[in-house]
């Protein structure tokens, strides 16, 4: 027998003896004095679910017989219930549900003359228990689907806990007289019901509990008293729930002692021993069972936990086919790897032209008689022909050879035209490497962001659950507040209504105080009448900036444009940009240099392409010939290392500790040449650092003289210093666009 139909009849085992103990315990719920409905619609229940209900049929014959006075009246529709569905399966085969349940009742029905004396007291009994009976069927069924398929089940839906706690609340009923020396079983079992109940649900699991506790109380002299101390034991378990299993129990047990205490004699029905024996046991159950009863108790946890799980295969499978995306684009950029042809076209092309003229003389014989020394005769020719030097017959060529001229002038033309397809191939060779640059660029990217996919952490509930009412209380409005963790950072975004703070530095600084961290905003933007602020967990140093504009016609708009850049890694990136002119144009074409960088730095490109991509962007958006200088700086604010970019930009002053030291370097601005390569240079800012970044305009004015002016200001706060500066370089006559950008980091 294989492992699959071994469980199967296992499960079917199982649910043969649960039918017969629980129909039997059922069946010692009276109504009157010779009524058992409940026991009866459990058998029924049993069979509609697929349980033989021969089984269930024992367990309500025997606890009819065992109940004191024997039920004749139940034992014999259990009896003919079980006989008529044996019998119509095997008459008709596959019985309809309806059919099954309407035999069910006839059965009733046909002993009712059992179940009742000739008075209206026992007829009014006996019409009741039918209707119990009919009525109870429903839910029972219920819940023994849910013992069928407990073993799949993942999670319990309300109704479903509903039904399972007064089906317990009836099982308890039935055992109601099981008590030894004060302890009461049915009670124990209630209270870790209870306990289970507000431990896995909160305050939610107390209206369950108190419903089973209302069925039991049904058989108890004090069950009014049972039901209100087991309510206010609950309630105080409930709330002191989420700080742990210990508190919860510790919290029931303490209350059930105060009100046996408060109560006196009559809280001796509460049965304290029954309490502490229920706490040890909801103690010794092992932490996996808790968890797993936690699941399964608590829908809104269990979707909680089943999204979080589901936004995990979510992730690993959009990083899988980011992989892939990566891995096909590392598999193109082979198609655009090819080896040079070097010169070979300038020389085989004109050799061979000067070979097809001497073809119908007969005098190659001789002149061509050792081919090599012939073509290095042809190829000096024509090297000497570039010069301007005059071309005539050399060894091993005939000093009077007529067809000369021909020689020359085909393999001169053939060398023409060698160049420019040579000159082609090249062109498309670099522009293949370009592409096999880019695709190896875009897989690399890929890459990074499938193991960002695969090892970043989106969203944090113990941080956002205490920042979003820490905020509200501070008067900031927010309307969602998301932590997730880029590189392992902390980094929320803050979403508040129109109603809300616009002032990010004030948020950040809330935001740091309740978490007890120094928080930097990334980014502040408006989204409709809604404000989105970005701010990362700082580690390192900090930077600031200050920057001044003027334009060279105070009528007119500034053509240079400065830019900012932070990034959820530790990162920040500042530029400035003069483009080619003053007014509107040359500030758009400022603009977009900046905002074609930030781009590359936003998407993650490798930094050897960026600067490749601004330029031939800049150039492939320019519908005449518009260019910009482009002066950026990358700075890793964790290890202090900096990355100065220079586009045909003035240099860069690097003020520490009072002395100024230039950074400078020579290269072509964006959007002339693809070929256009930018000066880079690699530095370590330490503390109070100053770059100062100027345009033409400011650097054409002061010149060598610009290092005494930072240092007449080194120690001025930054937007002084920058204003400083600008007024130096305007005292000697403005004639461009001015613009000054200071950067200090701390």
């Amino acid at each position: 027998m294989d492992r699959k139909k071994q469980g199967t009849n296992t499960t079917k085992h199982l649910l043969e003896l649960a039918a017969f103990t629980g129909s039997l315990i059922l069946c010692r719920v009276r109504v009157g004095e010779s009524c058992a409905p409940f026991g009866l619609a459990s058998m029924a229940a049993a069979e509609l679910t697929g349980v033989d209900p021969i089984f269930a049929g024992a367990g309500v014959v025997v606890g009819a017989f065992l109940s004191g006075e024997p039920l004749w009246g139940v034992m014999i529709a259990a009896a003919a219930f079980v006989l008529l569905t044996r019998l119509m399966k095997v008459v008709v085969g596959h019985v309809p549900s309806s059919a099954r349940m309407l035999v069910f009742l006839l059965c009733e029905i046909a002993v009712l003359p059992f179940e009742m004396i000739l008075t209206w007291r026992s007829s009014a009994y006996a019409l009741l228990a039918l209707a119990l009976s009919a009525v109870a069927v429903v839910p029972m069924q219920r819940c023994w689907a849910l013992f069928r398929h407990a073993g799949r089940l993942a999670v319990l839906q309300e109704k479903e806990q509903l039904t399972l706690s007064s089906f317990l609340g009836l099982l308890l009923l039935g055992m109601s007289d099981f008590a030894v020396g004060g302890i009461s079983l049915p009670v124990i079992l209630l209270d870790v019901y209870v306990l289970i109940l507000v431990f896995t649900k909160g305050p939610e699991g107390l209206g369950e509990g108190i419903l089973t506790a209302a069925l039991l109380a049904f058989a108890l002299e004090e069950g009014a008293l049972l039901l209100g101390v087991t309510a206010l034991c609950a309630l105080m378990a409930a709330l002191v729930a989420p700080y742990g299993r210990a508190y919860a129990v510790g919290a029931f047990l303490l209350s059930a002692l105060v009100l046996a205490v408060f109560l006196g004699a009559e809280g001796e029905t509460w049965r304290v021993g029954s309490a502490l024996i229920a706490c040890l046991v909801v103690l010794v159950l092992p932490r996996e069972w808790m968890g797993r009863l936690e699941l399964f108790f608590n829908s809104r946890q269990f979707g909680e936990r089943n999204g979080a799980e589901a936004m995990d295969r979510w992730k690993r499978r959009m990083a899988a086919e980011v992989e892939e995306a990566a891995r096909l684009c590392g598999a193109l950029s082979g198609l655009f790897e090819e080896e040079r042809a070097g010169d070979r076209f300038v020389v085989e092309w004109p050799l061979g032209a000067a070979r097809r003229v001497c073809v119908g003389c007969e005098g190659r014989v001789l002149c061509q008689r050792e081919e090599g020394d012939f073509d290095q005769a042809v190829l000096r020719l024509l090297s000497a022909y570039d010069r301007g030097e005059p071309v005539r017959p050399v060894s091993p060529m005939d000093s009077h050879c007529k067809f000369f001229r021909e020689i020359m002038t085909s393999a001169y033309q053939s060398y023409n035209q060698a160049f420019v397809h040579e000159a082609g191939l090249r062109r498309a060779a670099e522009q293949n490497e370009y592409m096999n640059r880019q695709l190896n660029g875009v897989s690399a990217m890929l890459s990074v962001l499938a193991a960002r996919l695969r090892e970043d952490r989106w969203g944090d509930e113990r941080v956002e659950g205490a920042l979003f009412p820490y905020l509200m209380r501070r008067g900031f409005a927010p309307l969602s507040v998301d932590a997730y963790y880029p590189n392992r950072r902390l980094c929320l975004s803050i979403r508040l209504g129109p109603q809300g703070s616009e002032n990010g530095a004030a948020l950040a600084a809330a935001v740091g105080r309740k978490l007890h961290r120094t928080m930097r905003l990334i980014d502040q933007r408006r989204e409709g009448q809604e404000t989105v602020f970005e701010m990362e967990a700082l580690q390192g140093l900090t930077a600031r900036m200050a920057r001044i504009s003027l334009p060279e016609d105070e009528e007119s708009v500034c053509g240079d444009e400065t830019g900012e850049l932070r990034m959820p890694s530790g990162k920040v990136v500042y530029a400035v940009s003069d483009g080619m002119g003053s007014g509107e144009e040359a500030s758009r074409e400022s603009r977009a240099a900046i905002d074609l960088l930030f781009d590359q730095y936003r998407l993650g490109v490798e930094k050897e392409l960026i600067y490749e991509n601004v330029n031939r962007l800049l150039i492939a958006r320019g519908e005449k010939e518009i260019y910009a200088t482009l002066d950026a700086a990358s700075i890793d604010l964790v290890t202090g290392e900096a990355e100065m970019v220079k586009f045909g930009a003035p240099p860069t002053c690097l003020i520490r500790g009072g002395n100024v030291r230039t950074l400078s370097g020579e290269a072509l601005p964006c959007g002339i040449v693809d070929e256009a390569r930018p000066y880079i240079r690699r530095i370590r800012l330490k503390q109070r650092d100053r770059l100062v970044f100027c345009t033409d305009g400011v650097y054409d004015l002061l010149g060598k003289d610009m290092e005494a002016e930072l240092k007449k200001g080194s120690g001025q706060p930054l937007d002084r210093m920058a204003a400083a500066l600008m007024a130096a370089a305007k005292g000697r006559g403005q004639r461009d666009d001015m613009t000054i950008m200071v950067v200090e980091v701390a």
